[in-house]
């Protein structure tokens, strides 16, 4: 059986739910416990990513500083991981700050249409050194060939791998199925899959990922 690598997002998807107001000891005691338990890479920060608390977007009750500072203590043996998307967070003020802090993951995103606008934050954090994936949001709102497309892009410009997103919890186990395979035969880089449960179905979807060859 193949090792899978295992991306928690719950501090950081899953603060949506509590309109980014998970408290700093929230997600240090979270952040510890998934360390214990061994899980690979713990993701943190607001719902959007660093650089996305806003007035516009539900403000964090935690800035991301702040946030990374503690979650670095917290892991011993997880990596640290941040969600990242062109727009909310910039090179300069966002990604370069976390990198230097300690963050060990980097997810890009983009619309699953735009991957373009992902070249110079994937060239960035690849030139630092440190491990970069490329992620495809909404990915409903595209066919198979169009995702492929998009995601060749992300890996001309640097990522280590491509995830695809299931934003809107539209999939069902053939959709994912369908899209998964197409990027592992038509990419050199491991494909990965990002599950919502709007339809209950994250978890078939996600065994679905597996099957057709998602890491």
């Amino acid at each position: 059986m193949k090792t899978l690598l295992i991306h928690d997002v719950t501090l950081r998807d899953g603060s949506h739910a509590v309109g980014h107001q998970l408290s700093l000891e929230q997600f240090c005691a979270y952040a510890r416990a998934a360390d214990e338990a061994g899980v690979h890479v713990v993701e943190v920060g607001h719902g959007n990513g660093l650089g996305a608390s806003s007035l516009q977007l539900g403000e964090s009750a935690v800035a991301d500083e702040q946030l990374l500072v503690a979650a670095r203590e917290s892991l011993t043996r997880s990596r640290l991981g941040v969600h990242v998307i062109p727009g909310f967070a910039t090179i300069n003020q966002d990604l370069r700050r976390a990198i230097e802090i300690g963050v060990d993951v980097v997810r890009v995103a983009s619309h699953c249409t735009e991957a373009d606008i992902t070249e110079r934050h994937i060239s960035f954090v690849r030139e630092a050194g440190k491990e970069v994936y490329g992620v495809l949001m909404m990915s409903h709102m595209a066919s198979p060939h169009t995702l492929l497309d998009e995601a060749r892009k992300m890996e001309l410009y640097g990522a280590e791998g491509v995830i695809i997103m299931d934003s809107a919890g539209a999939y069902l186990p053939g959709d994912v199925t369908e899209r998964i395979s197409t990027l592992v035969d038509g990419l050199g880089i491991p494909v990965g899959f990002h599950a919502h449960n709007n339809l209950g179905l994250a978890v078939g979807n996600s065994l679905a990922a597996v099957d057709a060859g998602a890491y």
